[in-house]
């Protein structure tokens, strides 16, 4: 995929494609999901070690979310275990939350952890109970653009 964009640059730096382009524009790339999908798995590898290791899953969800709103993801979760849940989306300043709710609404208690940049959290929880659970991401009004989002999970 970087390569096609990079042939795609090249190929309109050759046809002089960039005269009615200002340079801003010209390097403003936005990540695919792939790209978001890696740099959540990327934060996640130090938990996926030692002593107590997470297990990552394959499964990820996706999608779009605007400045101040926020989305639910349904999951199924089993008491007992741990679930460690991030999520990334590629402006870094758009500040990005995740919140973990029961079927009946309400917030449960998780450790949430932050990165450098705002743009990445993570949050690990333990239910009492097994059931349905909604994740909820919210992104904060620090940008003014829509963003894509990549939401990974591991167990333990």
């Amino acid at each position: 995929m970087r390569f096609e964009r990079l042939h795609s640059l090249l190929a309109l730096v050759l046809l002089g494609g960039f005269s009615s382009l200002r340079a801003q524009e010209a390097v403003e790339v936005k990540p695919s999901l792939d790209e978001l999908k890696l740099v959540a798995q990327q934060a996640a590898i130090p938990h996926l070690g030692g002593g107590n290791p997470f297990i990552l899953r394959e499964s990820t969800w996706s999608g779009e979310v605007e400045p101040g709103k926020a989305r639910l993801i349904q999951v199924q979760l089993f008491k007992r275990n741990d679930y460690h849940f991030w999520v990334a989306v590629p402006d870094r300043k758009a500040a990005v939350n995740l919140n973990l709710y029961n079927g009946k609404g309400e917030l449960l208690e998780a450790k949430t952890l932050r990165y450098e940049t705002p743009n990445l959290a993570s949050l690990i929880a333990t239910p009492s109970e097994t059931g349905i659970y909604y994740l909820r991401l919210s992104l904060q009004s620090t940008v003014e653009e829509t963003q894509p989002w990549t939401v990974i999970y591991a167990y333990r």
